[in-house]
């Protein structure tokens, strides 16, 4: 495996070890710890460091969807692999180049193409990636990175903010897999709910950047003795109001998905889609709101390094970017107009001036 000589994140060292345990899940996808601890876990990865709290993210993905899709000796080897301290990925994003599987003999397949956006690359030991099947159906694997030859592309990684991520284009040309490999059928990576309302689990990290901001600026205008400024008391006012109401919305996605843990039933399913689009749109509206306010609260003076505005609001902004938030405000939109034909009865003039 290519080696990093950049400095990558190395979540195993910066994150605890009961941060790393909350991966664990049922083979159901149900987390071990619970869904409300698994969300205070992903809170404090994105308040130590957005990348790692990207990386803890993509970790908690991959160990759920090998636990859900996996077979009982695949499940077994995951458990083993945690216990290792191996920290997985999971990698879909791509570009024309994209992986496939072509088929060698037996049960044998070898790689073409290449992922980009891969967080973690050159850090993470175990890549589930998405990669197509001759017949164009996508499948799951998982690649032991620690144990194939890749090429990690950095040179197009110049991004805005989240840096650290590591987010580098890796081209899997060559690298063998065998049926023992594949993670589940073909398809059962965008099974819902889980593919949608799996998004509950970045929105987590991007609220605890939000809590990490605004602890930080609190902090900074008390040491300069600014807390009791009536502006500066007007915008900590409405930084904890959007907080706590990105919060309130956590508590919502929670709650969607323990009901569908209870009752795995596609009402309960379409709930969960739809709260969770809807926290996305919400928790997207306020944390831009509030890297404003943070900004306008410490000034140009805070925004000098090594003071940490500048670099957690440019990680902030970059990480709401990804992946595709306004597909979540027109399923929100499309699923009210489908709530309003099912529920509404209107008293409205219709063009000939009668009620309809």
């Amino acid at each position: 495996m290519t080696k990093d000589t950049a400095g990558p994140v190395q979540i195993a060292q910066e994150l605890p070890e009961e941060v790393l345990r909350a991966a664990r899940s049922d083979a159901r996808g149900i987390p071990l710890v619970g869904r409300a601890a698994e969300m205070h876990a992903l809170r404090q990865a994105g308040n130590k460091d957005p990348s790692s709290g990207r990386i803890f993210e993509g970790h908690v993905n991959g160990v759920q969807l090998i636990a859900r899709c996996g077979t009982d000796e695949q499940r077994e080897r995951l458990e083993r692999d945690i216990s290792d301290g191996h920290i997985f990925a999971v990698w879909n994003t791509q570009d024309a180049d994209g992986l496939r599987l072509e088929p060698v003999v037996d049960s044998t397949f070898v790689l073409r193409g290449a992922k980009t956006w891969a967080s973690g690359a050159g850090t993470i030991t175990r890549a589930l990636v998405t990669s197509a099947l001759p017949n164009g159906s996508l499948q799951m694997c998982v690649v032991p990175m620690d144990r194939v030859q890749v090429t990690i592309d950095r040179s197009a990684w110049l991004p805005m903010g989240m840096e650290r991520s590591d987010s580098f284009r890796v081209v899997f040309d060559g690298v063998e897999l065998t049926l023992d490999d594949f993670i589940g059928k073909p398809g059962d990576y965008e099974a819902q709910p889980w593919f949608a309302g799996g998004a509950l689990r970045f929105i987590g990290v991007h609220v605890g950047i939000l809590e990490r901001l605004e602890c930080e600026a609190l902090a900074y205008l008390i040491d300069r003795n600014r807390h009791g400024d009536s502006l500066q008391q007007m915008r900590a006012a409405q930084i904890r109001v959007a907080i706590r109401t990105s919060r309130l919305w956590l508590d919502a996605g929670i709650e969607s998905w323990m009901q569908f843990d209870a009752d795995p039933s596609q009402v309960n399913a379409d709930n969960v889609m739809e709260v969770v689009d809807m926290a996305r749109v919400v928790i997207e509206h306020y944390a831009l709101d509030v890297s404003e306010l943070v900004v306008r609260s410490v000034g140009a003076r805070g925004l000098i390094e090594p003071l940490p505005f500048g670099r957690l609001i440019r990680d902030l902004q970059m990480y709401l970017r990804q992946p595709a938030p306004d597909a979540a405000l027109l399923r929100v939109g499309a699923a009210a107009f489908a709530a309003a034909a099912r529920a509404c009865n209107p008293s409205i003039a219709s063009p000939t001036g009668t009620s309809g």
